[in-house]
C-alpha cells in the first residue's frame, strides 16, 4: 500500500512540475501589446521590472523605477483580465502609484490557428500618487505569423486622462501611442525568440507638444507555463530632448 501511495505522489508531482497543453498568455515584446491570452480559467502572475532614464531636455527630471505586479485571469477563451497595481521610486521617494482594470479581447477564440488575429484592450488606470491623472486606455491590436514563424504586431491606441477626477482643473487629456515589433525564434521549437520593436506616444490636442518615441530589442523565453522577456527601448532622444534616454523591462509571468 505504501508503495502505491509512493507511485502515485511521485506522478502527481509530475504532473505538478511537467508543462500542460495550457500556456501562458505570453508576448515576446516589452511594450508591443501582443494577441496571445491566458486560456479560459487559468490564472497567471505577471510582473514587470522597469527604468525610465533621465530626459536630457527635462532637467527636473529624475529616473524612476516601476515594479507592475498583478493576477490575469482566463475568463473566457477571448477575454482576459489583469489587476495590475504599480509602485514606482525615486532617489527621494517611494509610492504606490496606481492599480488598474485591464481587459483584453481576442476577437477569434484560442486554438484558432489563422496567421491574422485581432485583439481589442480597454483598460481603466486608477491613479493614486502619481502626478498624471485617471485615465481610459483602449487599444487595436493586429498579429501575423507566417509558418516559419516570424510574428508581426501592430499595436494604436490611446489615451484619455480626466483630470476632473482628481479634482484639478485642467483639460482632458488626449494622447495617441502606436508601437510595432517583428520577432522571430531562435530555435526549432520556437521557446526562444528574438524581436525588435519600436514605440511612441503623440499629444492628439497639441500637434507640436511633447513626444515620446523609443526603439528597441529584446529576448524572450518560453518554458512550459513561464515565460521572460526582457529588452531594452532606445530614446530618440536627439531629436525629441524630452525623451528618456533608456527604458529597459523585465517581464516575467507564471500560470498557476
Amino acid at each position: 500500500m505504501n508503495a502505491v501511495l509512493r507511485v502515485v505522489m511521485m506522478a502527481g508531482l509530475a504532473l505538478a512540475v511537467l508543462p500542460t497543453s495550457a500556456e501562458a498568455g505570453r508576448r515576446p515584446f516589452i511594450w508591443v501589446y501582443d494577441t496571445e491570452i491566458v486560456p479560459k480559467g487559468d490564472v497567471e502572475l505577471e510582473q514587470w521590472l522597469w527604468v525610465k532614464s533621465r530626459a536630457p531636455g527635462v532637467s527636473r527630471q529624475r529616473s524612476a523605477y516601476w515594479i507592475w505586479w498583478g493576477p490575469v485571469f482566463g475568463l473566457t477563451q477571448r477575454l482576459e483580465l489583469a489587476v495590475p497595481f504599480q509602485v514606482v521610486a525615486t532617489r527621494d521617494t517611494t509610492r504606490l502609484d496606481s492599480f488598474d482594470a485591464d481587459f483584453r479581447l481576442r476577437l477569434n477564440p484560442r486554438g484558432h490557428d489563422g496567421a491574422w488575429q485581432p485583439l481589442v484592450r480597454v483598460a481603466w488606470h486608477q491613479a493614486i500618487h502619481g502626478t498624471g491623472p485617471s485615465r481610459v486606455d483602449a487599444n487595436l491590436v493586429q498579429s501575423f505569423q507566417t509558418e516559419g514563424g516570424l510574428r508581426l504586431v501592430l499595436d494604436l491606441g490611446t489615451q484619455v486622462g480626466l483630470p476632473a477626477l482628481r479634482g484639478q482643473e485642467r483639460p482632458v487629456r488626449l494622447l495617441g501611442t502606436y508601437a510595432a515589433g517583428a520577432s522571430y525564434p531562435l530555435s526549432e521549437d520556437g521557446e526562444l525568440r528574438a524581436s525588435l520593436e519600436a514605440f511612441g506616444e503623440l499629444p492628439l490636442q497639441d500637434l507640436q507638444g511633447e513626444q515620446h518615441h523609443f526603439l528597441g530589442a529584446d529576448l524572450a523565453w518560453t518554458f512550459g507555463r513561464t515565460w521572460v522577456t526582457l529588452g531594452v527601448m532606445v530614446g530618440l532622444t536627439p531629436l525629441f530632448p524630452e525623451t528618456p534616454q533608456f527604458m529597459p523591462r523585465l517581464i516575467w509571468a507564471v500560470v498557476l
